[in-house]
C-alpha cells in the first residue's frame, strides 16, 4: 500500500477518533466537571477558538516549494531552503501576534465574564485559556514543519502523527477524568502533546528528511507569495467562522424557541461530520497538483486529476446521502429524539447541495499549487454576505427554514456556478465532463441500493439494534451494485489491492504480537 493510501487511510482513523471523542467523552466530561467547570472550559475554549485561525496556511507554502524544487531545475535548493526559512519566520511572527492578542484577551476575562462566574472559577478559566492559547501557538510553529513532510510525500507520517495524537489523547483524558482530575488537566495535555508535535515534526523535517531551513535573503517575491496566500487563508478561516455560526446567531435573534435552536445546532453538527468524511482527500494531492501545474498541464489533464479522486469521494457522499434520506429519521430518533425530528430535514437539505463542491475539492489543490486561493476566499465572502441577507429576510416569515435557504442558496450560487466558472476559465477545465465522470455509475447505484430498502426504513422500528441492521443492509446492497456497474475495472484493482495490502499488514503486526 504506497504512502498516499496509508495517508488517506489513517486520516480516516483520525477522523473516527474524533468522533469517538465528542460521543463518549463529552458525557464523561460534563459529569466529572460538573456544570460550571464544563461551561468555563467552553467558554475559554470558544474563547480562544479564533486565535488558532492565523496560521496563514505555511504548511501549503514549504509543500509547494519543496516540490518545485523537485520538479523545476531552476529552483534551486538556496531558493527552497530560503522559502522553509521565510515561511517559519511567518509562523514565527503570528504566533508573537497570537500571544499578544492571547494576553489582552487574557485581562479582558474577568470583565467579561465577572457577571456569570465565581472568582475562583475565573481563575480556573484564564489557565485553560492560557493552555489553549500555548496549543496554537505550538500548532502554528508546526505548520512549516508539516508541509516539509508532505512536500516530500511521507503521507503515512503526515496522517500517523495526528492519530497518535487523538489515541493518546483519548487515553490520557480517560485516565485522568476517572482518577478524578479537573478540566485544566484536559487542556493541559491538549497542550503539552502539541509541544510533542512541534519537537518530533520539527526533528523528523530536519533530523531524517534533511530540510533545513536558511535564511539568506529576504526575497520581495517569496515574501509577497507568503503574504498573498497567507492573506487568502486567513480571509477563508474568518468566514469559515462566520459561515459556521451565521444560521445559529441569527436563529437566536429572530427565534425565541430555544428546542429549535438545539434542533438546528445538531443538525449542524451531523452536517460538518458529512464536510469532515469527504474532505479529508485533498491534503495528499497537492503535490501531483503541483508537478502538474509545473509542467504546464492542461485542462483536460486538471480535469482527470480531480476525476479520479473525485469519484471516490462521491462513494462515500452517495452512501451517505442515500443512507440518510433512508435511515435518518430513525438516527435523529434515537440521538436526540423525536422532539427534534426537523432536523432530519434541515441536514438533508443541507447535505445536497454541499456535495458538489465536496467531490471537486481535489481542485482547491490546483489553487494552492498556484496559488490562487483568493478568489476562493472572495467567493466565500460573497457566500457568506449572500447567506446573511437571505436568512435575514426569510427566518421572520418561515423560520429556520429560511436559515437553511440562505445556506443552501449561497452554496449553490458560491460553489456551483462561481468556482466551476472559474475553474473552466482559468485552467480551462471540462466541469460537465469532470462531474458525469464522477457520478457516472456511483449515483445509479446508489438509487437501485434504496429501492429495496425503502420497506426497511418504513417498517423496522425505531431501535439502535435495527438502525446498525439496516445501515449494514444497505451499504452491502450498494457496494454489491457498485461492483456490479458502479465502479471500473481499474477502481476494483485499486480497492482490493488496498484491502490486500491492509490484509497483510494487519497479518504481519499480528505476527509479531504472537512473537514477542
Amino acid at each position: 500500500m504506497n504512502q498516499k493510501k496509508i495517508g488517506i487511510l489513517l486520516s480516516y482513523s483520525n477522523l473516527i477518533v474524533g468522533m469517538v471523542l465528542n460521543i463518549f467523552l463529552t458525557p464523561l466530561m460534563i459529569s466529572s466537571f460538573g456544570d460550571v467547570d464544563y461551561s468555563i472550559f467552553k467558554v475559554m475554549q470558544s474563547f480562544a477558538g479564533p486565535l488558532s485561525m492565523f496560521h496563514l496556511g505555511i504548511s501549503t507554502i514549504v509543500t509547494r516549494c519543496i516540490v518545485k524544487y523537485k520538479t523545476i531545475p531552476e529552483f534551486t535548493e538556496k531558493e527552497k531552503k530560503n522559502t522553509i526559512a521565510l515561511s517559519l519566520l511567518a509562523s514565527a511572527v503570528m504566533s508573537l501576534f497570537v500571544i499578544i492578542a492571547g494576553v489582552i484577551m487574557y485581562m479582558m476575562i474577568p470583565k467579561m465574564y465577572g457577571a456569570n462566574y465565581s472568582a475562583d472559577t475565573l481563575l480556573l478559566g484564564r489557565k485553560i485559556f492560557v493552555l489553549f492559547v500555548g496549543s496554537a501557538v505550538f500548532h502554528m510553529l508546526t505548520d512549516a514543519f508539516s508541509g516539509c513532510i508532505i512536500g516530500n510525500e511521507k503521507f503515512t507520517v503526515s496522517s500517523a502523527i495526528p492519530l497518535c495524537r487523538s489515541v493518546i489523547k483519548v487515553g490520557m483524558i480517560f485516565v485522568l477524568l476517572k482518577i478524578g482530575f479537573g478540566a485544566l488537566s484536559v487542556v493541559m495535555i491538549e497542550c503539552v502533546l502539541s509541544l510533542a508535535v512541534l519537537v518530533f515534526t520539527a526533528l523528523y523535517a530536519m533530523g531524517y528528511l534533511k530540510e533545513i531551513p536558511k535564511l539568506s535573503s529576504f526575497d520581495k517575491k517569496q515574501i509577497t507569495e507568503i503574504v498573498l496566500f497567507g492573506s487568502a487563508i486567513l480571509l477563508q478561516a474568518v468566514v469559515n467562522q462566520v459561515n459556521n455560526n451565521v444560521d445559529t446567531m441569527i436563529l437566536g435573534v429572530y427565534i425565541s424557541e430555544k428546542a429549535i435552536i438545539t434542533m438546528y445546532s445538531s443538525a449542524l453538527a451531523v452536517y460538518g461530520v458529512y464536510n469532515s468524511l469527504i474532505s479529508v482527500v485533498p491534503t495528499f494531492f497537492l503535490p501531483k497538483a503541483t508537478k502538474l501545474v509545473s509542467k504546464n498541464a492542461s485542462g483536460k489533464e486538471l480535469t482527470d486529476f480531480v476525476i479520479l479522486p473525485g469519484r471516490f469521494q462521491a462513494i462515500i457522499a452517495v452512501a451517505c446521502i442515500f443512507g440518510f434520506a433512508l435511515f435518518g429519521r430513525n438516527f435523529i430518533s434515537i440521538w436526540i429524539g423525536e422532539k427534534y425530528m426537523d432536523a432530519y430535514w434541515v441536514i438533508l437539505m443541507l447535505m445536497i447541495p454541499v456535495t458538489i463542491p465536496l467531490v471537486e475539492n481535489t481542485a482547491i489543490s490546483i489553487l494552492d499549487a498556484t496559488l490562487k486561493r483568493i478568489y476562493r476566499s472572495t467567493v466565500l465572502v460573497i457566500m457568506a454576505v449572500l447567506n446573511v441577507i437571505i436568512s435575514v429576510i426569510l427566518v421572520s416569515f418561515i423560520g429556520f427554514w429560511g436559515a437553511a435557504t440562505g445556506t443552501i442558496i449561497s452554496l449553490i450560487v458560491g460553489h456551483g456556478f462561481m468556482m466551476n466558472i472559474y475553474y473552466a476559465k482559468t485552467f480551462k477545465m471540462e466541469i460537465g465532463r469532470m462531474f458525469r465522470s464522477i457520478f457516472k455509475g456511483i449515483l445509479p447505484a446508489g438509487i437501485l441500493a434504496s429501492l429495496p430498502c425503502i420497506p426497511l426504513a418504513v417498517f423496522l422500528k425505531d431501535t439502535l439494534l435495527f438502525f446498525v441492521l439496516k445501515c449494514i443492509i444497505f451499504i452491502i446492497i450498494y457496494f454489491a451494485f457498485l461492483f456490479w456497474f458502479g465502479i471500473d475495472e481499474n477502481e476494483k484493482k485499486i480497492i482490493f489491492g488496498s484491502l490486500n495490502k491492509g490484509k497483510k499488514l494487519l497479518d504481519k503486526f499480528h505476527k509479531v504480537k504472537s512473537a514477542t
